[in-house]
């Protein structure tokens, strides 16, 4: 009987492992929503972080086209920007995206997210300003680029009572 056991759990585990790795991205992706939507905040912990990395990372490698490859590895450095002293390794990831897709919007998203870890992670602020600024400039006249250029703006300005009253008045009539 024991072995009897023993043969399923070695099938079962050989079926997961046989999983295409897309697909367990996306389940991956819906236990991050559901844990995200339950708690109300960013899951914090980071037990299982390796695997959930190698996860998207698989699916990366295997993604048939440039807009999965960018979900899989913009998530990754999501994962790395989680994880305590893995922020190089995100913005690093964020960088490796917008350098293979210029031009397209997964590059401008890549940029914004990796000023943003500059920013709230490794508390550099004037590289994160430089980031958004080569958002600004690869992607002028996009609305992630007028969102880069507030957000730059509220780096830059932080105290600027008149900076704010702008932000204020970019939130109520947002730019076409």
């Amino acid at each position: 009987m024991k072995a009897f056991h023993l043969y399923l759990l070695i099938g079962l585990m050989g079926l997961t492992s046989c999983q295409d790795p897309i697909a367990r991205a996306e389940e991956a992706i819906d236990d991050l929503f559901v844990s995200n939507e339950a708690q109300g905040v960013l899951v914090a912990d980071t037990a299982g972080w390796k695997d959930l990395l190698r996860t998207f990372e698989g699916a990366a490698e295997v993604a048939p086209n440039d807009s999965l490859w960018a979900r899989y590895t913009l998530i990754s450095g999501d994962v790395q920007a989680q994880v305590p002293g893995g922020a190089l390794y995100a913005i690093r990831t964020y960088m490796s995206v917008h350098d293979s897709l210029q031009g397209q919007w997964e590059g401008a998203l890549a940029l914004f997210a990796a000023a943003q870890v500059w920013e709230e992670k490794l508390h550099d602020r004037p590289r994160a300003i430089q980031t958004l600024t080569m958002l600004w400039d690869a992607y002028p006249n996009t609305s992630i680029a007028q969102t880069a250029l507030a957000y730059r703006d509220v780096l830059t300005f932080e105290n600027d009572s008149s900076l704010l009253e702008k932000i204020h008045q970019w939130e109520n009539n947002p730019p076409q």
